[in-house]
């Protein structure tokens, strides 16, 4: 609270931490705007005359914005903030309240660096509403579907603009639409061939995957597509292949032993002339780039597999290490971008070497076509996603507990003994009264914090340890749970992940599996901690894909590394698995922490 001077009047404990003091009477007395916001972000001065907090004061208006506090060291601390005028005894003062939304910007720049990684990925991305509208596509989607922009699927219906017909032309009903079920389910899917059209109405193979995304509304989608044109076509050349195989009876021995190994190969290898012309492809490269071998053969590489956007980079590239020996990439295990025979771009593995022959210089380049690699990197990526956003919808509670509870509490508590000490006085019973309620708010106020707190991480799992924590949780349970727990603690990470898996595990128990009775058991030997909770319930618990609860659950053991399984015992009942691997030093300390 801020009095007619401008000086801080109270300051309650929260605002102190928060600015970096060891006690809110270090504030008592001492003028705001140059104590706590007298710079701005880029660490210009910040007239007092300018000070938005001060305005209720002179306007009589509240106000809410959110700008930068000063900490006691200098350093600057992101808020959102509201000021309202109070009248004292002597004047206008103010009454500010304020939230720290550090984590809440670092968040934003997190998402908005996580777009531009969806933006620049090869691989096609959309996400549609629970209503099944595209709310996100990246340039790969829209280059894919012959768009010439984003805005041209914003905002429609997916399924009617890029899923409405099936390949022999005939309807496709969106109630049949697989992509429409997820919304309803909450189900992952992916289809190893799909048909989707194009703006210009021709159609195009994909697979698809895609998996739902919770929202407020329900289940949206992300579906990532990736393009079979290539390799349908690859597909057919090999069929034609079959044709030329003839020639190999031209080859001599040697020749025929060295192409049968080179033909096996995962990798595709493509050998070059000392001008950069092709002259062998073997069977992975033909499937990678979607050329017969002999249509490349004798072609010069830049032509043919090697993007317009690098051509030029490639080809002065070569002529310097042919005119001066100097190279960038030959013996070097590089990613770079391909070109297929269909004018599709696709990420690969790239190895170039010298080929230790006679006569003319010639070139060996491996590829190795990194596409799924890259899909399952996106996979974790929205893994972390889904963290996020639980992360989000976590912090946007406890905001909401504190500002709808604890906080209206206090504030009215202070009221209260404001107007009390003006009563002091002239109506001693009535202030009585007043201290009275004030007293009850604050209580009430405590109470909602502890449980709030409560609720976030429970103190006795801090203070007591793994074992203190699951033997209060199953205590209140309506099930009896026989705990099997080590004697010593764990890293703090493992516990609170180890303590809420089984606390969701537990909770499916109690609500699902109709349950007599279950057991926890936790192990941790130097590498990693294991758990498993068991039931002698019904059975029939799903993998985690198929369910939210346990998809969060997934994600929880998935963020410290850990794996997660379940199994359904011939005998009835369900277990759920788990296995954290330990930090090295946590591990090898675990039995003398306290």
């Amino acid at each position: 609270m801020i009095d007619e001077a401008g000086l801080i009047r109270f300051a309650n404990a929260s605002a102190a931490a928060a600015l970096g003091y060891g006690h809110a009477s270090d504030l008592l007395g001492k003028p705001s705007h140059q104590t706590i916001h007298h710079k701005r972000p880029d660490g210009t001065a910040f007239p007092a005359q300018e000070c938005p907090m001060l305005l209720p004061r002179t306007t009589g208006q509240e106000f809410h914005a959110e700008d930068y506090l000063v900490r006691r060291d200098g350093s600057l601390l992101a808020v959102q903030f509201w000021s309202a005028p109070i009248d004292l005894p002597d004047g206008r003062g103010a009454v500010v309240s304020f939230s720290d939304v550090s984590e809440r910007r670092q968040t934003e720049r997190a998402l908005a660096e996580r777009d531009a990684i969806l933006s620049a990925l090869g691989q096609p991305v959309c996400v549609v509403t629970h209503e099944g509208v595209i709310s996100y596509v990246n340039p790969a989607a829209v280059a894919t579907l012959g768009f010439d922009d984003a805005s041209e699927l914003l905002g429609r219906n997916a399924h009617w603009l890029v899923h409405y017909k099936r390949r022999d032309g005939s309807p496709y009903p969106v109630e049949d639409c697989p992509l429409t079920r997820i919304r309803r389910t909450g189900e992952a899917l992916h289809l190893e061939e799909d048909w989707w059209v194009r703006k210009d109405g021709s159609m195009i193979p994909v697979a698809c995957t895609a998996v739902p995304i919770t929202t407020p509304d329900g289940y949206g989608d992300a579906v990532a597509i990736t393009d079979l044109t290539a390799r349908m076509a690859a597909e057919q050349a090999a069929r034609e292949r079959e044709v030329a195989e003839a020639r190999a009876a031209e080859l001599t021995a040697s020749e025929a032993r060295l192409r049968a190994i080179l033909e096996a190969a995962h990798d595709g290898v493509l050998s070059i002339d000392q001008h950069a012309r092709i002259t062998y492809v073997n069977t992975t490269a033909e499937r990678i780039f979607g050329y017969r071998a002999d249509e490349l053969t004798g072609q010069e590489m830049a032509e043919v597999i090697v993007p317009p956007s690098l051509r030029e980079a490639h080809r002065a590239g070569f002529s310097r290490y042919m005119t001066t020996g100097e190279s960038h990439i030959l013996d070097r295990r590089i990613e770079i971008t391909a070109l297929r025979a269909d004018g599709g771009e696709f990420p690969v593995e790239l190895t170039i070497t010298r080929a230790g022959l006679p006569g003319s210089p010639a070139f060996i380049g491996y590829f190795r076509d990194i596409t799924d690699r890259l899909r399952a990197e996106q996979e974790l990526m929205a893994s972390r996603a889904r963290l996020v956003t639980a992360s989000d919808a976590a912090r946007q509670r406890v905001t909401r507990d504190l500002h709808d509870g604890a906080q209206q509490r206090f504030v009215s508590a202070i009221i209260g003994l404001q107007l009390a000490q003006r009563k002091w006085e002239s109506e001693p019973r009535r202030a009585r009264e007043l201290v009275d309620s004030a007293l009850s708010d604050a209580t009430h106020g405590m109470n909602d914090l502890r449980e709030l707190v409560a609720g976030i991480h429970p103190a006795i799992l801090t203070q007591r340890g793994l074992a203190a924590a699951l033997a209060a949780l199953t205590g209140r349970l309506p099930v009896p749970v026989q705990l099997d727990l080590p004697s010593h603690r764990l890293p703090a990470p493992i516990e609170a992940s180890v303590y809420f898996f089984c606390a969701e595990a537990l909770t499916n128990v109690v609500k699902h599996a109709r349950a007599s009775s279950a057991w926890v058991k936790v192990a941790a030997d130097g590498e990693r901690c294991t758990v498993e909770v068991r039931d002698d319930g019904v059975g029939g618990a799903q993998a985690p894909s198929d369910s939210s609860g346990l998809t969060g659950l997934r994600d929880r053991i998935g963020a410290l590394n850990g794996i997660m399984n379940i199994v359904a015992p011939a005998e009835g009942g369900t277990v759920l698995r788990a296995a954290i691997p330990l930090p090295r030093k946590s591990a090898g300390e675990a039995g003398s922490m306290p």
